[in-house]
């Protein structure tokens, strides 16, 4: 479990460590510690650490060449040994897109194949979620085939091979952006729940149609001006999932039985994992009311996604592209009439109040 290690920013407390760990590579015949920010190159441990500081900030990293950065030691917490160092860099430059990636980690040679790489990914895939990133790209040599392992059990997706100085390296992505119909990305909202999913295939619809049953919930969720609630105790979300759409629906339900609205989440992807649909989220996401009211969310977190090159521009035209089909279908009173009698039925079919033939 990653539990056995903590990733910990550098500091002048962890100097002899941080040396002590440089040496065992010196001594191992290792002249590259990848994603030690240059760890084997400072001459000092001062400069190394004002670097790692300095990477921080936007404007110090821009100056030197560089994106900024996070930079973690990973130590044991049983015996507060350190183990490896892994760093996050927070957006892509060209070289980085093309041949770094956005995490580059490095174990011991003494503790090499005991699991710790796995682990140390798994923390600082929470840590790059938290500064943002939704899209993690990680790369490896084709022949290191322990580290392609790691990353793969991490969610990597192969995406393709590039040379780079007569090595191939391959290029992983992983999605932070994964978002499942039974709540666990709503965790931090929902309490207690009940989820039910239903595979529907006839001339009405094919997918997967879900239904999370909200029993309990840390606080309601309110928003707009008019503070309308979207989430509380005792509401209904209708999760639909049509099979060939870059698209995923939920109908929320309120204690009454009454749709507050249709949240369209844009998805580069909308498939099914161990019998649980999936979106793979594409930032951008579009509302509708009930009332006719429209609204087009998360543009800045699109904008940003693009422009840190987690999102190419393929994937900004086509998120733009579903969205504008949606909002115009969505201005025709057909539609809602349509969107209504649909998510009504499955509500009542899913809860066992009518039968799904």
């Amino acid at each position: 479990m990653e539990d056995e290690l903590e990733l910990i920013f550098p500091s002048k407390k962890y100097k002899e460590q941080i040396e002590d760990f440089k040496e065992e590579f010196i001594n191992n015949n290792e002249n590259d510690i990848p994603g030690g920010g240059g760890l084997e190159r400072e001459e000092t441990f001062v400069e190394w650490l004002q670097k790692i500081n300095d990477d921080l900030s936007e404007e110090k990293s821009k100056a030197r060449g560089r994106v900024p950065s996070v930079l973690y030691l990973a130590f044991r917490k049983q015996d507060q040994r350190l183990i490896g160092i892994i760093q996050i860099r927070c957006k892509l430059n060209d070289y980085l897109l093309n041949f770094g990636g956005h995490i580059g980690d490095s174990i011991r040679p003494s503790e090499r194949n005991k699991g710790y790489g796995t682990k140390m990914i798994a923390l600082a895939l929470k840590e790059a979620k938290e500064l943002g990133i939704g899209n993690v790209l990680m790369t490896c040599n084709k022949n290191n085939v322990a580290s392609a392992r790691t990353i793969i059990k991490n969610g990597g997706i192969l995406e393709n091979e590039v040379n780079e100085n007569n090595k191939v390296v391959q290029r992983y992505w992983i999605s932070l952006k994964k978002r499942y119909a039974d709540g666990r990305n709503k965790a931090n909202h929902i309490l207690e729940s009940d989820f039910k999913n239903i595979r529907v295939d006839n001339e009405e619809f094919k997918g997967n149609i879900s239904l999370l049953a909200i029993k309990k919930v840390r606080k309601e969720w309110r928003i707009d001006v008019e503070k309308r609630c979207i989430l509380a105790n005792n509401y209904n979300l209708l999760e639909i999932y049509p099979d060939g759409k870059q698209y995923c629906i939920t109908a929320m339900f309120d204690d009454k039985d009454k749709i507050a609205e249709w949240y369209f989440d844009i998805a580069k992807e909308v498939g099914e994992e161990n019998g649980i649909p999936y979106e793979d989220d594409l930032y951008l996401d579009v509302v509708i009311v009930p009332d006719g009211r429209i609204h087009v969310l998360d543009e800045d977190e699109l904008k940003n996604a693009y422009e840190r090159k987690e999102v190419t521009k393929d994937e900004y035209d086509r998120a733009y592209k579903v969205a504008n089909k949606i909002i115009e279908k969505g201005k025709k009173k057909e539609t809602l009439e349509q969107l209504s009698e649909f998510s009504n039925k499955y509500l009542k079919i899913l809860r066992g109040d009518e039968d799904l033939l």
